[in-house]
């Protein structure tokens, strides 16, 4: 998805992995008309195995994310990156680009959030499994978490994924998070939703963070 794509001030948008996603969907769709307004092009490209991609999920690596936003920064010459949540473990190689990210999350810690879901779906349905046995399981072939088949790769790449510490970096969080951040916003965790919703004022907060970081 491409808005005001001839602006002089440009910037990618890297989406969140997995549900939250979902999640999030609206409010990053509402950033990209907020910064519209304020006279920035954006885009939001699909990785690999999401969406309409033709490759299935169980098949991509983290590796493969990474490599995909590095071509999509190439091809549209975007030296912006604006990631959300586990989004920056797609950009977390491109260390001479500027990167503005929202509430960076490890990738063992969206792993545990989407293995535990899974405990007490199974838990409802009458079986009993763990984490423990869940993260084995995971290891030695696909397994289905909150609605995506992962291969093994994708998952002890992702468990094995830390937040990067890039060189030119500005790291924005809610005002409720007591986490280090260059900024703060008021919002809602949307990524913690039972359903996908949006926050138009955080959006729009969100919006002039970016833009103001980007300059003129």
């Amino acid at each position: 998805m491409s808005i005001a794509a001839q602006s002089s001030r440009r910037v990618m948008l890297v989406p969140p992995l997995f549900d939250e996603m979902n999640r999030m969907r609206t409010m990053l769709v509402d950033v990209m008309r907020s910064l519209e307004a304020l006279g920035v092009g954006s885009f939001l490209p699909d990785l690999p195995g999401t969406n309409e991609s033709l490759i299935p999920l169980e098949q991509v690596t983290l590796s493969d994310w990474q490599k995909a936003i590095e071509t999509c920064a190439a091809q549209h010459k975007i030296s912006h990156i604006a990631s959300f949540r586990g989004g920056v473990l797609t950009a977390a190689n491109m260390k001479t680009a500027e990167h503005w990210i929202f509430t960076p999350a490890k990738g063992a810690t969206i792993l545990r959030t989407m293995l535990r879901t899974k405990v007490a779906a199974d838990r409802e349905a009458g079986l009993t499994t763990s984490l423990a046995e869940l993260a084995s399981r995971a290891g030695a072939g696909p397994l289905e978490l909150a609605g995506n088949i992962i291969g093994p790769d994708l998952f002890a790449q992702l468990n094995a994924a830390d937040i990067p510490d890039l060189k030119h970096q500005r790291i924005v969080r809610l005002e409720s998070d007591s986490k280090p951040a260059d900024g703060q916003i008021t919002g809602s965790a949307l990524w913690l939703r039972a359903e996908p919703d949006d926050d138009p004022a955080m959006s729009s907060a969100i919006a002039q963070d970016i833009a103001n970081w980007i300059g003129q």
